[in-house]
């Protein structure tokens, strides 16, 4: 005789965040997989395309090399390689998202231009997906005002608190983001 075995699968739905380098890298995850209950990203890259062609705030050049060598270590320009790029940038997988977001942004980023926050929103929003985007007057890729950082974290404690603990949907999370 045969022992009997039981396998309990216990599914753990936690969130991903993420700023930056690390905000793309969570919108990009999501369009990958449903691993996760929820997501933030905040100045993200959503479009490499634009990115690659942007000139940064920060460096005063283009941002090339970012792409090429960088954090995003595609080793090829855009010209050789366009499929990558293409493959790689979240606004163009929004199809696949199928995992709650809220994103923020300064709308005076310079070192990641503001509008990539606002294209995957506007992508999102189009597929009506669950998404909700925080643009911060006067501030760039950091967050420097304080109210404006308290703002965030409580945003942040709440989004996470409906959506990992089942707390009440708040007023400002938007009816496309029930």
């Amino acid at each position: 005789m045969f022992p009997v075995i039981t396998l309990v699968l216990l599914i753990h739905y936690s969130g991903l965040i993420g700023h930056s380098f690390g905000g793309y890298e969570t919108d990009f995850i999501i369009t990958q997989t449903d691993r996760f209950a929820t997501a933030i990203a905040g100045a993200a890259w959503t479009d490499l395309v634009s990115t690659y062609l942007y000139i940064g705030g920060n460096y005063q050049k283009p941002d090339f090399w970012r792409s090429e060598y960088d954090q995003l270590r595609v080793g090829k320009s855009l010209f050789e390689d366009t499929d990558s790029y293409l493959r790689n940038s979240p606004v163009l997988q929004a199809t696949n998202v199928h995992t709650p977001l809220l994103a923020w942004t300064g709308a005076e980023d310079r070192h990641v231009n503001y509008y990539q926050s606002i294209e995957f929103y506007l992508a999102l929003r189009r597929l009506g997906k669950k998404h909700t985007l925080l643009i911060y007057p006067g501030e760039g890729h950091v967050l420097m005002d304080g109210s404006h950082q308290k703002d965030l974290t409580q945003r942040t404690e709440e989004w996470f608190g409906h959506y990992l603990k089942n707390e009440p949907l708040k007023s400002w999370m938007g009816a496309d983001s029930k």
